[in-house]
């Protein structure tokens, strides 16, 4: 593939230097020769400026529609962290419920058998 490519490019090449060479050559007069030169570099440059503003747009259009895509993901990540963090914070104030309702049985637990333990001993001691 590249011997293919590196023979058209020297073929081109060839081609252009043949008519560069042509135009220098040609028995046209000198003043002529060099204002039908500028003529075709005007024309040249003017044509690789209206490639390059194409090319200008498109990586501009490209170069956008990359940033609204990423501003899309960055929406969209934002909005599934803040439905996760809003899930955990419900579970955790689940968990914490439940612990504090737990905490406060057992507290209540301990309380009724320590009075009972009290008035069982109190009781003994009133009958000894």
């Amino acid at each position: 593939m590249n011997e293919r490519r590196d023979f058209v490019a020297g073929v081109m090449l060839g081609a252009l230097l043949g008519v560069a060479l042509g135009i220098l050559f040609a028995p046209a007069a000198g003043q002529e020769t060099r204002d039908r030169l500028r003529r075709e570099g005007e024309q040249l440059r003017a044509r690789a400026r209206d490639q390059a503003d194409r090319v200008r747009r498109t990586a501009d259009e490209v170069a956008g529609r990359v940033r609204a895509n990423a501003d899309e993901i960055v929406t969209r990540v934002r909005s599934t962290a803040g439905d996760v963090l809003e899930r955990g914070r419900g579970a955790l104030d689940e968990t914490t419920g439940r612990l504090r309702d737990a905490f406060e049985s057992g507290r209540e637990a301990v309380l009724r058998r320590s009075d009972d333990v009290l008035n069982d001993t109190l009781a003994e001691d009133r009958e000894a």
